[in-house]
């Protein structure tokens, strides 16, 4: 009977396992996917240092401000990126949540960063929201 009952266990752990969504196997619209695709596309840009990619995923005036409350435009965040005083490694995406509206699209996501910054490297789980523009067919972080 306790055999029976440690396999049956088992395997409700792993059809759980199994049909448990992470976060990129959410169900999106495919203005949601668009979306998502942006905010990888700019991780990726951020660990391969791509200057082109991050200029244009990122709005002109977007400013940045890092945990230690230093603030940046867009240039100088780039620029940091570029010189490596900010290397990105990885990027886990834990949870997001993605609302559209129009040409406007919200992105609440919590993510740990594997990361050196400014000399000292580790992984930070951060929680932040993002706002996108859709700037011909492009959706484009504006803050």
């Amino acid at each position: 009977m306790k055999k029976s009952f440690a396999v049956y266990m088992i395997m409700l752990f792993a059809i759980l396992a199994c049909i448990a969504e992470s976060p990129k196997e959410k169900q999106m619209t495919s203005e949601e996917k668009e979306v998502y695709s942006a905010y990888e596309a700019i991780n990726n840009a951020m660990i391969e240092k791509d200057r082109a990619a991050l200029e244009l995923y990122f709005d002109e005036n977007l400013t940045f401000t890092h945990m230690s409350g230093k603030k940046q435009t867009r240039e100088e965040f780039i620029g940091e990126i570029m010189d490596g005083t900010l290397s990105y490694f990885k990027v886990d995406t834990k949870d997001y949540s993605i609302n559209v509206n129009g040409d406007t699209a919200q992105m609440k996501v919590t993510h740990t960063l594997t990361a050196k910054v400014y000399g000292i490297s580790g992984s930070w789980t951060l929680g932040g929201e993002n706002t996108y523009k859709k700037r011909n067919g492009i959706w484009v972080r504006v803050r």
